[in-house]
C-alpha cells in the first residue's frame, strides 16, 4: 500500500472519530486555515509554529470538546499536512536521499496515530512540533538523528563575540558565503538518538550537499551545540567527529552564549560528564560553526572520488 493511500485512509478514519465527538469542530477550527498558519507563521522561537490566537484556539476545543478532541484534531492536521506536502513534493525537486527520509518520517507519524498516547499531540511537546514542522516541510530531515530548517540564521549567537570576532564573522558572510540568509540550520531530534553517529553524521552532510546542488540558494550550513566544544576532544573523544569534518574542510567555528539546555543536554547522555562537572573539572560551552556551500561542496566532491576509487 503506498504512502499516499495509508494518508488517504488515515483522514479518513480520523475525520469520522473527530465528527462522532462534533462535526462542528472542524467547521469552527477549519484545518486548512491552521495548516496555512504554520506554514505562513514568523517565529520568534526557532520551533515555535503557533500564534497566540492559534493556542487560544486549542484551548476553546479543549474546553468545549475536551482532550480527546483535541488530539483527534492534531492527528488529523498532521495527517492532511503530509498529504498536501507530499503531492507538492514533485515541484521541490529534493534529492532522492532526503525523499527517502522524508517518506519515512512520514510512516512513522501514520504508525504513532495507533500507538502514541492522546498527551503527545499536545503543542507544548517537543516531539509534536517537530513532526508538525515535518509535516508542513517547515523542517526536512536530512538523515540519523537530524533535520534542517532553510532560513536564515538568528543574531542571538552572535551577541557574546567580541568586536574581532564579529567582524571575522561578517567577512565570512560577505566574502565566503556571499549573504546571511538562507543556510541549513541543523537540528538534532532526541527521539532519533540511536542513530547519532558518525557513519550517519556523514550521510546527513552528503544529503544536504544534494540539496545544495539543486537549490544554489543555500549559501552553507550552520551549527550550534554544546557538542562542538572542542574541550570535549580530551573529555568525551567518542564525538570528536562531530567538529572533525566541519573543521578540516573550510567550516568557521566560534564560542556562543550558553543556555540552560545546553548544560542540560551535555549532561545528560554521559556519567563521565557528570563527574567531571560535579569536581568542576568541566563546565559546558556551545560553539557554532559557518560552513560556506563552496567547501562543503569540494568535500562532498572529494568523498565521491574517494568512494569510487579502487
Amino acid at each position: 500500500m503506498t504512502l499516499i493511500t495509508n494518508l488517504e485512509n488515515s483522514i479518513d478514519s480520523l475525520q469520522v472519530e473527530v465528527d462522532k465527538i462534533s462535526p462542528d469542530i472542524c467547521i469552527q477550527f477549519p484545518i486548512p486555515v491552521y495548516i496555512h498558519e504554520v506554514k505562513n507563521h514568523i517565529r520568534l522561537r526557532t520551533h515555535s509554529y503557533f500564534s497566540r490566537n492559534r493556542r487560544k484556539k486549542f484551548q476553546q476545543i479543549q474546553n468545549q470538546y475536551g482532550n480527546p478532541a483535541l488530539c483527534m484534531y492534531q492527528k488529523l492536521m498532521l495527517a492532511i499536512s503530509m498529504k498536501d506536502s507530499i503531492e507538492h513534493l514533485a515541484e521541490m525537486d529534493l534529492p532522492k536521499g532526503i525523499l527517502d527520509e522524508l517518506h519515512s518520517w512520514y510512516k512513522r507519524v501514520i504508525d504513532d496515530f495507533g500507538r502514541q498516547p492522546g498527551r503527545y499531540y499536545s503543542h507544548v511537546k517537543e516531539d509534536f512540533i517537530y513532526d508538525l514542522g515535518v509535516c508542513c516541510l517547515k523542517s526536512i530531515p536530512v538523515g540519523g538523528a537530524w533535520f534542517v530548517q532553510v532560513r536564515r540564521i538568528g543574531f542571538r549567537a552572535f551577541l557574546t563575540l567580541d568586536i574581532l570576532r564579529l567582524i571575522r564573522i561578517f567577512n565570512c558572510f560577505i566574502f565566503k558565503t556571499g549573504g546571511f540568509k538562507p543556510f541549513c540550520v541543523i537540528h538534532t531530534v532526541p527521539r532519533y538518538i540511536l542513530r547519532f553517529n558518525c557513519r550517519q553524521m556523514n550521510l546527513v552532510y552528503r544529503n544536504i550537499g544534494e540539496l545544495m546542488k539543486k537549490d544554489h540558494k543555500i549559501k552553507g550550513i550552520y551549527r550550534r551545540s554544546w557538542f562542538l566544544d572542542p574541550a570535549l576532544e580530551a573529555i568525551s573523544p567518542n564525538l570528536k567527529y562531530l567538529r572533525e569534518v566541519p573543521f578540516q574542510n573550510g567550516a568557521m567555528f566560534f564560542r556562543t552564549g550558553l543556555i540552560r539546555e545546553d548544560v542540560k543536554n551535555a549532561l545528560a547522555y554521559s556519567q563521565h560528564r557528570q563527574k567531571l562537572y560535579q569536581k568542576g573539572e568541566y563546565k559546558p560551552a556551545a560553539y557554532a560553526y559557518i560552513w560556506p556551500r563552496k567547501n562543503l561542496l569540494s568535500w562532498l566532491e572529494q568523498e565521491g572520488s574517494n568512494e569510487s576509487s579502487p
